[in-house]
C-alpha cells in the first residue's frame, strides 16, 4: 500500500507541476469551454458510484479502467475536444494519455478534478 501511495503522490506532483500546455485545463477554462462549445465531450472517468453521487452536468461516465473496453462509446471524430476529469486529476491524466495514444488529438485533463470544480462553487448533479 505504501508503494501505491508513493506512486500516486509522485503522479499528483507531476501533474500539478506539468507545463501549462501539457494537456490540462483549469476550472475557469472548462467553464468557458462549456459555455462556448456545445460539442465538447466531457468525460467523467471515476467509478459509477462516484459519478452517481455527483458529476458535472453533461458528463459521460466511463471509468478509466473501462476505457479500453468501451472505446466505441467515445466520439468517432478523433479531433473532437474532450475534457476528462476524476476526483483529483490523477485518473483523468491516465485517461488523457490513453486517449492521445488511441488517436484523439484534443484531449485535456481537468486540473485538480471535480474537487476543484466543487470547491470553486460550481454546480454538480446527481
Amino acid at each position: 500500500m505504501a508503494l501505491r501511495d508513493d506512486i500516486c503522490s509522485a503522479m499528483e506532483s507531476y501533474m500539478m507541476n506539468a507545463p501549462s500546455d501539457w494537456n490540462t485545463v483549469t476550472v475557469e477554462e472548462l467553464k468557458q469551454e462549456l459555455a462556448s462549445n456545445p460539442k465538447l465531450f466531457l468525460l467523467d472517468v471515476r467509478e459509477r458510484d462516484e459519478f452517481a453521487s455527483g458529476h458535472i452536468p453533461g458528463a459521460v461516465n466511463i471509468s478509466v479502467r473501462e476505457i479500453p473496453q468501451r472505446v466505441k462509446e467515445l466520439p468517432r471524430e478523433k479531433d473532437m475536444k474532450i475534457v476528462a476529469y476524476c476526483a483529483s486529476g490523477i485518473r483523468s491524466a491516465y485517461a488523457t494519455m490513453f486517449l492521445r495514444v488511441y488517436g484523439y488529438s484534443d484531449v485535456r485533463s481537468l486540473v485538480h478534478g471535480i474537487r476543484e470544480w466543487v470547491a470553486t462553487g460550481n454546480q454538480i448533479v446527481a
